[in-house]
């Protein structure tokens, strides 16, 4: 991590042990030793920041430590966020904290969606161990006593502060020096100070690790895996997210399919059973059919078959599916019906054989078709789908990559979470046409940009379907289009 780095972390693990403790000056250069050691050192980065110390030996002294930003007062409160250790008898918490005198400019860091994202994925990646409170601008509500009674004890700090404190790490060895350095950078990452040298590096490594918290790979394998093993399975994301493409592979590998799309004129009729008119010598008569469901359970009592819905939730499915949705169980125990009408050939009651899969996929982006209901929710797993950089990088077109890069981190920092539902796929920054002439690729590329990426984003800020970030959406359709020109 680095010799100044380990040397404040080691200090912290001592808690109020530590040999420095009450020596502010050696307190205080260790910190700039450490601040030169892991962030661009240039004059006007060191200025843009001050360090607060108030160690302590006393266990009712709320001691503390660390850096806020310049333009508060040297002493007394302070606005904005900062990060700060608070030293304890068997060592120290670790913590990203509000000034008690308010947010102030920092308003802007704690309001982004990317910054409590960013605070998620980091608690994510270390099993829970880095606390984040779910509201980061809700200043009236105090750390969990559940959280903080896992700690190094603190109470005359989190007397003063436990209302303030908005992500904290326990630190009680130097094996915590991971969560520690992840909360120090991000506080300078946010307020726009470059890490440098190995600790650059690291970041951003932590930053891919980071990225794919927020959005996660689906390996194929794994849905078979769970197809075989819930048996009924919604792959649902944004447009461009590969999720028909990861079906057809799915059907394939299982090698019996029926393929349909559900849209709004599809009917019970269609896909259970109905009667359909047919012309006979005598005038008119009706005929039994069996719809799409019959039709694919037949094939899977020999064998498995899956029946892939494209675009479940474009049809009214309580109407689609009517009585048959109580047969979607997964479980020992097998439910029957007795259908209104019974084709020719197939048994008085359905029951879904054993063989029998049904893969779903749903479009989060499009809002004007129905939510799921609870009821038909419930039947189903739902496996979510988000873009995948890899996918773009291996293609190796910078034009593509700078865009997707721009459109991934827009949503990231932005976009509420129904808005990220919305954030495009890797499809529209892919070339179309991938085997021919790569010396055209960029070309192709920017025709795809320019004619499906751009009038989506278009359509959402039109529409407002991004909410607070439309703005930052109708900003990063502008620069796609910038970039496109000339192509």
């Amino acid at each position: 991590m680095g010799k100044q780095f380990d040397a404040l972390v080691a200090g912290m693990a001592a808690g109020r042990d530590w040999d420095r403790m009450g020596d502010s000056d050696a307190v205080r250069e260790l910190l700039w030793d450490v601040y030169d050691e892991r962030f661009h050192s240039a004059a006007y980065q060191r200025e843009a920041y001050q360090l607060r110390t108030n160690l302590q030996t006393g266990a009712d002294k709320a001691s503390y430590a660390g850096w806020i930003t310049a333009d508060n007062p040297t002493s007394g409160p302070y606005q904005g966020t900062s990060f700060v250790w608070f030293p304890g008898e068997d060592g120290s918490v670790a913590v990203l904290v509000i000034g008690t005198d308010g947010f102030g400019k920092d308003t802007h860091i704690l309001g982004r969606p990317g910054h409590m994202r960013r605070l998620k994925a980091l608690s994510r990646i270390h099993g829970g161990d880095v606390w984040v409170k779910p509201d980061l601008l809700d200043l009236t509500a105090d750390v969990p006593t559940a959280i903080s009674d896992s700690w190094p004890e603190i109470d005359a700090a989190l007397r003063s502060y436990k209302h303030v404190i908005y992500a904290a790490t326990a630190v009680r060895s130097e094996a915590d020096a991971e969560r520690v350095a992840d909360l120090l950078d991000l506080f300078f990452h946010e307020h726009g100070t470059p890490l440098t040298g190995p600790a650059r590096k690291r970041w951003e490594e932590r930053t891919a690790q980071i990225a794919a918290h927020v959005f996660p790979s689906v390996e194929l394998s794994d849905v078979e895996a769970l197809l075989r093993e819930r048996r009924f399975v919604v792959l649902e994301g944004p447009p461009g997210t590969g999720k028909t493409r990861l079906a057809f592979q799915i059907a394939d590998d299982v090698g019996s399919s029926t393929r349909i799309q559900f849209h709004p004129a599809r009917t019970y009729e269609d896909f259970v059973v109905g009667l359909f008119p047919t012309p006979t010598s005598d005038g008119l008569a009706f005929e039994v059919r069996p719809g799409d469901l019959l039709r694919a359970n037949r094939e899977a009592a020999a064998k498995e078959h899956v029946l892939f819905i494209d675009e479940i939730n474009r049809a009214d499915l309580g109407r689609v599916l009517g009585e048959a949705v109580a047969l979607f169980e997964v479980g020992s125990e097998q439910r029957s019906l007795r259908l209104p009408h019974q084709p020719a050939g197939y048994p008085e009651e359905l029951t879904l054989a054993d063989g029998m899969m049904v893969l779903a996929t749903r479009n989060t982006a499009d809002r004007t078709i129905a939510r799921l209901d609870v009821a038909i929710r419930r039947r189903f797993a739902f496996v979510p789908m988000w873009p995948q950089f890899e996918v773009v990088r291996a293609e190796e077109c910078d034009l593509a990559i700078h865009c997707f890069e721009d459109t991934l981190s827009t949503f990231t920092e932005y976009a509420d979470e129904e808005t990220l539902k919305l954030v495009p796929g890797h499809a529209y920054f892919l070339d179309p046409r991938p085997d021919e002439d790569p010396g055209r690729r960029r070309a192709r590329v920017a025709n795809r940009l320019t004619y499906e990426l751009l009038p989506l984003l278009r359509e959402y800020v039109s529409e407002r379907l991004c909410g607070a970030a439309t703005l930052e959406v109708a900003g990063l359709a502008d620069r796609i289009e910038a970039r496109t020109l000339g192509n």
